[in-house]
């Protein structure tokens, strides 16, 4: 199978789907990783958040974490991600080529701006794929006034220490949130473990699916 992931900005897929991922590539399936932006950034205060260099180099280094290879790169500006014409082709040209089984994406909901766009835009390009699913949000995902609804569960005990590893690996990031960051995401995947009779899982919000196929994972 192939599968693929679209995120706004690097660690985003990590995140959301990286345990997921991480046992795609450990049954044999082939696995992308699309980000729409460098992830480079400042804040309002016009404070460096990360810089170009320093995101890229944490990307490749968290997905080589989980065994994903390539990871692609697009070039639309972090924050000023759109939902456009020129968005949507950018990701159906790379799924023309990668021709992915399933889609995962961020949810439509998330009131963080690039997160929401990048949504529609996969949405939009994956408009004749079988299977698509939607990550559930995480701080410093944008929270919603809409709520998510767990509908796929996907048991990921034996790949949770490479989704922490992977998000480690981005360490502007973890040295931002702290320790606190990784063990909040290991306690979700715990909790929605328990909710599905495993030790840890990840889950997401289905947009299509067509059942005989994610049993594969």
């Amino acid at each position: 199978m192939n599968i693929i992931a679209v995120g706004a900005h690097l660690d985003d897929i990590e995140l959301a789907c990286g345990g997921t991922l991480a046992k795609a590539v450990k049954g044999g399936h082939r696995v992308k990783m699309l980000v729409m932006s460098d992830s480079s950034g400042v804040n309002f205060k016009g404070e460096t958040i990360r810089t170009k260099e320093e995101a890229l180099k944490e990307g490749k280094t968290a997905s080589k974490a989980i065994g994903v290879r390539p990871l692609e790169i697009l070039d639309f500006p972090n924050k000023d991600i759109p939902y456009n014409s020129r968005s949507v082709e950018a990701i159906d040209k790379v799924m023309s080529e990668f021709d992915p089984d399933i889609v995962f994406t961020h949810w439509p909901f998330d009131t963080h701006q690039d997160h929401r766009n990048t949504s529609l835009a996969t949405i939009s390009a994956a408009r004749k794929r079988e299977n698509v699913l939607l990550y559930e949000p995480f701080a410093p995902s944008g929270r919603s006034y809409i709520p998510f609804r767990p509908q796929v569960y996907i048991d990921i005990a034996d790949t949770i220490k490479d989704k922490i590893r992977a998000i480690k690996e981005h360490k502007s990031q973890y040295e931002f949130y702290g320790k606190d960051w990784t063990e909040a995401i290991q306690g979700r995947a715990r909790m929605r473990g328990f909710e599905c009779n495993s030790q840890y899982a990840e889950v997401f919000e289905c947009l299509r699916l067509k059942l005989d196929t994610l049993p594969l994972l």
